[in-house]
């Protein structure tokens, strides 16, 4: 695997990323707080999974083209293919 392979634990950023939000706690009950700890913390956790699973297809892959090698209209169908949230 290539030394620039990156990969993130998806618990431990998920949690700093909720512990990053400032809920506003006096204006909301107890449940909904929960359900929006709760999105944020899924919504970090699933976007990292992703981020992960790209970065390991992108450093174990076999192609000996670079992303700077591409063609303008290569570049972009590529990003588009990834850019699916």
């Amino acid at each position: 695997m290539n030394s620039n392979s990156i990969k993130i634990e998806p618990n431990e950023f998920a949690m700093a990323f909720i512990k990053s939000l400032h809920l506003d706690s006096s204006s909301k009950a107890i449940e909904q707080l929960a359900k929006d700890d709760l999105a944020a913390y899924l919504s970090a956790y699933f976007l990292i999974e992703r981020f992960n699973n790209l970065d390991a297809q992108n450093f174990n892959s076999n192609s000996e083209l670079d992303w700077h090698q591409l063609s303008f209209t290569e570049l972009l169908n590529k990003v588009s293919a990834l850019n699916k949230y």
